[in-house]
């Protein structure tokens, strides 16, 4: 740069914009498998909470209390009995995909704890693929990565 002139030539401005240009490329790269990794984190962590509430609601209250996931709407509804009162309302990310396997997900915690049905289902988050099992008897479940 001359030292008459004040200011930067088109070549040293091009330079400092695409040096940005490669930085904010590169950031936004690595910012994709955290983001599904989040998402995952996320909806494991919420969908146990609100199972544990649910078996927990059934339990104290000596009731049944039904899960009902929709994977058409991204939404899934806990309530006590068919038509009772709402305990949870919860829509979650439609990065989140949830699919039948071999327990409907339709199913209910009765008073005792237990499930009535038993089984898996399946939830794929970006391109990993997770296993939920309810376990038969006590209303167990648990995830595992396939």
């Amino acid at each position: 740069m001359d030292s008459q002139k004040n200011g930067f030539t088109l070549i040293e401005t091009l330079i400092v914009l695409s040096a940005f240009l490669v930085m904010s490329l590169a950031s936004s790269m690595l910012l994709k498998p955290t983001y599904n990794l989040l998402d995952s984190h996320l909806f494991f962590s919420q969908l146990k909470s609100d199972l544990f509430l649910a078996q927990q609601h059934a339990i104290s209250h000596q009731e049944e209390v039904t899960i009902h996931i929709m994977p058409e709407s991204n939404y899934y509804y806990i309530r006590t009995r068919f038509n009772g009162p709402m305990l949870v309302e919860r829509k979650y990310s439609p990065n989140v995909k949830v699919r039948e396997g071999t327990l409907n997900l339709y199913f209910q915690f009765l008073p005792d704890g237990n499930t009535n049905r038993f089984g898996s289902f399946y939830i794929e988050i970006g391109n990993k693929l997770y296993r939920m099992t309810v376990l038969i008897g006590r209303g167990r479940f648990y995830v595992v990565e396939e």
